[in-house]
């Protein structure tokens, strides 16, 4: 198979870009990120101000191509409800904003557990043919794009992280993973349903992916419903 670089397949880019030819209105209408006026969380701070290039991370073993273009990826599974926004820009073009590029975030359950795989393919549990916690959207004018979805557990080789690959005209220009600061995981895994599966096996120091200089979420709002946000910078 042909692939582009970083591993990601030419037919996946191709895939996903021809979803958004039949959803471009949705993604039109998905790029209004605003809250209600009388929501608590409507104050709180928009993607933080940042110009640095992201690190490239391992894709990991659990990607699933499920042409999903949507905004809320959670399916209902249950979970501290978390929005996630993020932001892309052209570090080597001055940090413009770039609009209309596809961004894919995907992760694993309250439980561990991702969508699409059973345990005899090293999951947490099977969960085969199911696409909880999945999808993709396009940046608005501004570079940005917004997901509803849950905060993630944990398992046993790996802190809470995120998964986030961006493409631009069917190229993968980088594939990550986002990270929380360890007081807000020892926070949200303290209560239920994550509190079910006891302590935090591996924390952010003890992870061997993280890395030095890991792309951190900035997180605000309570608990019951927090706002992850963060910069991609591209090349």
């Amino acid at each position: 198979m042909n692939r582009n670089r970083d591993g990601i397949s030419r037919r996946k880019a191709i895939h996903r870009l021809g979803v958004l030819g039949l959803g471009a209105a949705a993604a039109a209408c998905g790029s209004d990120q605003s809250l209600p006026a009388d929501d608590p969380r409507a104050d709180a701070p928009d993607v933080p101000a940042s110009c640095i290039l992201t690190p490239r991370q391992t894709e990991g073993p659990y990607f699933v191509d499920t042409g999903l273009l949507r905004r809320d990826i959670s399916e209902g599974r249950p979970g501290a409800p978390l929005t996630v926004r993020l932001q892309i820009v052209s570090v080597g073009d001055g940090c413009e904003p770039v609009p209309d590029a596809v961004v894919e975030l995907w992760h694993s359950d309250a439980g561990g557990v991702y969508s699409g795989f059973d345990v005899s393919d090293g999951n947490v549990a099977n969960a085969a043919g199911e696409t909880f916690l999945r999808g993709f959207q396009t940046t608005d004018r501004d570079g940005r794009v917004e997901f509803h979805t849950i905060y993630p557990g944990w398992y046993p080789v790996r802190t809470a992280h995120l998964h986030a690959t961006v493409l631009i005209d069917r190229v993968e220009h980088v594939t990550t993973q986002l990270y929380f600061d360890q007081a807000a995981n020892d926070r949200i895994y303290a209560t239920a349903p994550y509190d079910e599966r006891g302590p935090q096996r591996t924390r952010n120091e003890d992870d061997g992916l993280i890395g030095d200089d890991p792309p951190m979420l900035m997180l605000r709002g309570p608990d019951d419903h927090q706002i992850a946000s963060l910069v991609l910078g591209i090349a």
